[in-house]
């Protein structure tokens, strides 16, 4: 290719690569990726037509800084928490949600629970719901909140207070969905 030609296509295709890394600095992840397309485009374009050693080298360069350029969009996280700004209901906890918990975790809640009959657990509607926390209602109105992850009582002041929760559960409930699941 031309030398002169060879480098106003080299020049174009670093002043894209600056623009993609701006966007990368602004954590722009969709158009990061728009315009790593199209310098990658242009690359392609570019590399069968390098002619010689000097022109042949500069587009390997180009390729690794490319290559630089995929591993830091890949290292962007997408914007989170917009869905749940915008109003995105959690986790809705019924008998069927519950019965796909762990049966080690359904058994550890119910030993939690006691041997209190009337008592009633409410789980926490945020997060994936794998290890939910969850607080326990005795019969004597005592609220014990838990951490799923451990089991154990939480001891972070307003747990109990929370307005993420699903409808209570009584330990009757819990109780048939492990006798099914251990069938």
């Amino acid at each position: 290719m031309e030398p002169d030609k060879f480098r106003e296509s080299r020049q174009e295709i670093n002043r894209m690569c600056k623009n993609v890394h701006s966007l990368i600095d602004q954590k722009a992840l969709e158009e990061s990726k728009q315009g790593y397309e199209k310098v990658n485009e242009q690359l392609k374009i570019l590399k069968p037509q390098a002619e010689g050693e000097i022109q042949k080298r500069s587009v390997k360069n180009l390729g690794i800084k490319l290559k630089n350029l995929s591993t830091l969009i890949h290292k962007l996280k997408p914007k989170s928490g917009g869905a749940r700004k915008a109003g995105k209901a959690g986790i809705v906890w019924d008998e069927a949600r519950l019965a796909d918990l762990d049966t080690l975790f359904l058994e550890k809640m119910v030993q939690n629970m006691g041997a209190d009959d009337n008592a009633a657990v409410c789980l926490g509607t945020t997060g994936k719901g794998i290890r939910p926390n969850y607080q326990i209602q005795f019969s004597d109105k005592t609220l014990t909140t838990y951490s799923g992850a451990s089991h154990k009582p939480n001891q972070k002041s307003g747990a109990g207070k929370t307005k993420n929760i699903s409808p209570p559960f009584s330990l009757h409930v819990i109780e048939t969905i492990l006798a099914q699941k251990k069938q």
